[in-house]
Formats: C-alpha cells, structure tokens, sequence
C-alpha cells in the first residue's frame, strides 16, 4: 500500500463529512423556510375560516373548534397560532386594509374636492357590493358580533374599514377652504351625517342584499346624501339652507374661505 494511502483516504472522508455537514445544514435551513411557510399559511386559512364563520353563525356563536373544522386543521393548531378567539378576532381586523388606501389604490384622485369626496363614497359602496370578503366583515362589524372590553373597539374597526373619520373632516375642510361648501358650514354635523350614510346604507343592504342593487344605485344614493351639503352644486332651492343641519353657528377652524370678488 502506497504510504499516501492512509492520507489520502483521511482527505476523502474528511471530504465527505464536509459534504454531508452542509448539505443537512442546506436541508435543516429550506425546512425551516418550509415549515415558516407552511406556519403562515395556516395562520392565514384560520382568519379567512373566522371570517366566514363569524359572519354566518356570530362571533359569540363561533368556537374555536368550528373554525378548526372550517379550515381543515385540528383545535390544536388553532391554539399554535391564537390564544384565544378573541385573540384571533382582533387579528382578523388588524390586518384589513383601511378601505380608504384601497379606494385610493383603484381610482384616479378628481382635483375638484367635492367631486372626489362623492366618488370616493361611490367607490367604496361599489366595492364593498362587488367583494364577497368585505360584505362578510361588514356582516360581522354590524349583526354579527357582541363587543367585549378585550376586543378592539368597533370604532376603530369602523374607522378602518368603513369611512376614517379624520379623512372625511380633513376632505370637507377641503372643500370649505376652495369654496365648494359654505364657510359657515358645521363640519362635525356634516361628518356625522355622512358616515351615518355609508352605514345606514350597507346595515340596511346586508339585512337585505335582494331589496336593491347596491353597486347600481351607488351614485343616485350618493348623489341624495350630498345634496344636502351644498345648495349651489347640485341646484337645490334656496329653502333648502333654512332647513338644513348643516349649517349652523359653529363655524369650521383651519381652512379659510377664500375671499370673493
């Protein structure tokens, strides 16, 4: 035996262990990759189950075996993922998108402010008549759940996926300063009305979805509402003001009306 033998099998086998050693580290780290993943994906399949489960049966009426069963995982699992249902609950809406990025993501901005209010209202009743996903949290936000002190607040939920209070006021305010509503015009009022609106409209609708299509009558509902803001841009009488909760002694802080000629 060659005297380079013994050195040169110590050189192959210390090859071979090398080899093996990252290859069961490259295996150890894509499984760990693997099982994130697949962590995430059933972490994901939960929320979508709670969701539907939640809309048709109520949150108070959902356990957390019904929504093991309507994901296809074991009650165990649920647990991996979600202490709690109400835990779970608050994650649901935690990662909704504010409807006003969405509506900002699917329409072009008008420069006209008013215009744009009544086409951001338009977009996100149209919206919501058209997403089977949306019409389900909204079927959970407003008959189908029972708010406990754990669970985040249904004003913040209407906040996020119905009309951003802040949003609106800063959109009127807008619309005062280039002129387009009165300066003497009751912005917390108008605020109050307007988001009562979009509410009222998909509570009815939701009770109801046959009683009429929503997606359709999108722009005469929205066109309605907004003609009790302003008499000169949709042609109302000059009576209309007298009767009008909208205006008011309060007058709108921040914006200016621009002064007339």
């Amino acid at each position: 035996m060659s005297a380079y033998a013994p050195l040169l099998f110590s050189t192959i086998m210390t090859a071979s262990f090398i080899d093996d050693f990252y290859s069961s580290a490259a295996g150890t780290h894509f499984m760990a990759r693997k099982t994130k993943t697949d962590a995430l994906k059933t972490r994901q399949l939960l929320i979508d189950a709670a969701i539907t489960q939640f809309a048709q049966h109520g949150v108070t009426n959902t356990t957390l075996s019904d929504i093991a069963d309507a994901a296809g995982v074991t009650r165990g699992a649920v647990y991996w993922h979600f202490s709690s249902k109400t835990v779970l609950f608050n994650e649901m809406w935690e990662q909704q998108v504010p409807l006003n990025h969405i509506i900002k993501y699917i329409r072009t901005e008008n420069e006209n402010p008013l215009i744009d209010l009544r086409e951001k209202f338009i977009t996100g009743l149209q919206y919501i008549a058209e997403t089977p996903k949306q019409q389900a949290l909204m079927q959970i936000l407003y008959h189908k759940c029972e708010f406990t002190a754990e669970m985040m607040t249904e004003s913040e939920i209407r906040n996020k996926v119905c009309v951003n209070r802040n949003g609106l006021r800063d959109a009127l305010l807008k619309c005062i300063h280039f002129g387009l509503l009165s300066g003497d015009a009751n912005v917390d009022v108008m605020v109050i009305m307007l988001r009562g609106f979009f509410s009222g409209i998909i509570k009815n609708w939701l009770m109801e979805p046959g009683q009429f299509n929503l997606y359709q009558q999108a722009p005469v509902l929205v066109d309605n509402i907004m003609s009790t803001l302003t008499r000169d841009r949709y042609n109302l009488p000059a009576s209309a003001d007298s009767q009008n909760p909208c205006y008011g002694t309060v007058r709108t802080q921040g914006w200016q009306t621009p002064a007339t000629e």
